[in-house]
């Protein structure tokens, strides 16, 4: 997901343990605590540096997001809370929940693979069925334009549970100045969540407004045939109701020092990251589609962009991503190149 975002309900968690949660926050040490603890799951990037892939068992959003090593973390430190005189219940069911609210959220990204909840009585990576939330990117790619504009986006919708987390006591109910403060506020974060997440063409439109849209599609592609796209239909069926793309992204591996994405334009090379590793394996740009596959072997994703912006600013982003050769994800969001 959503790293701001774990963080917070981690941090949420730390007030909810509190026996006296309705009148006191907790500590800021408490709070970092179960900050990390949300992100423990996360820990499984490691085995990039191992040659653990992705998709593997043992892979990122695979074991150690599922809900039993959540259950397994949790019922651990449940019996091991009494040596620091806290409650083994209390502890153990607090720490599974905030676990699995990790892998849970992670399934409503729109990108990357999804979880192995069922882990290790099944290996289906899961997602849920709506997924509004933009996924985030791996390492310093958070320091991106892209990873500025997630960082935005959770912040905006996590914002009700941090408030949570820092607010200090319940005032007893008589309506104030400070209560219309509050509706006004309200009203502004349902504001904010609708510019950010939506899609609806009112939004488009607003947005479009404040931000310069140099938007260019392909030729005959069209946004009502693009919303009869779904998860699971054929690249076949897709290249068929949407016709040829500007470009293809190919992900291939996500450990670092190896060559992770190729962009591809008219079946040619237009970009290859890291230039370095993509080099050594002789994947640059000007090499065709199909040197690429013979050097890397066939990508982990594939996704298919029917737009782009012509002066590299904020634009209409619609896409296709294929797992397999069926439609695992469709990009939707207004993006800064």
């Amino acid at each position: 997901m959503a790293s701001l975002g774990h963080f917070v309900v981690g941090m949420a968690a730390a007030r909810v343990y509190r026996a006296d949660s309705s009148t006191q926050r907790a500590s800021w040490g408490a709070m970092l605590a179960w900050a990390a603890l949300s992100f423990l799951p996360d820990a499984d990037v490691i085995g990039f540096g191992f040659g653990v892939r992705y998709e593997d068992q043992w892979g990122h959003r695979g074991a150690t997001h599922s809900l039993a090593f959540a259950l397994a973390v949790g019922v651990a430190l449940g019996l091991l809370a009494p040596l620091v005189r806290r409650s083994a219940v209390r502890t153990g069911v607090m720490a599974t929940l905030v676990l699995a609210s990790h892998s849970l959220l992670d399934t409503f990204t729109d990108g990357g693979l999804g979880c192995a909840l069922l882990w290790p009585f099944d290996d289906t990576r899961y997602f849920a069925p709506w997924r509004p939330l933009p996924v985030s990117p791996i390492g310093l790619g958070y320091l991106s334009p892209y990873g500025m504009y997630v960082a935005v986006t959770e912040i905006a919708l996590f914002a009700p549970v941090l408030w949570y987390a820092f607010r200090s006591r319940t005032a007893a109910y008589a309506v104030t100045s400070r209560d219309w403060v509050r509706a006004l506020l309200f009203v502004g974060w349902l504001l904010s969540i609708w510019l950010l997440m939506s899609s609806d063409p009112l939004r488009e439109s607003a947005v479009g407004s404040m931000l310069s849209d140099t938007t260019q599609f392909t030729a005959g592609f069209s946004d009502a045939r693009f919303s009869t796209v779904e998860r699971g239909d054929s690249a076949q069926d897709v290249r068929v109701r949407l016709g040829t793309p500007f470009s293809e992204f190919l992900l291939f591996d996500e450990r670092p020092n190896v060559c992770r994405m190729v962009r591809v334009e008219s079946d040619i090379v237009a970009e290859a990251q890291p230039p370095d590793p993509c080099s050594r394996r002789g994947v640059r740009p000007g090499v065709p589609r199909a040197a690429v596959l013979q050097a890397l072997g066939i990508a982990r994703q594939s996704c298919w962009f029917y737009s782009r912006s012509l002066d590299h600013g904020y634009y209409r982003a619609r896409g296709v991503c294929f797992d397999s050769d069926r439609v695992a994800n469709v990009v939707k969001r207004r993006l800064k190149e």
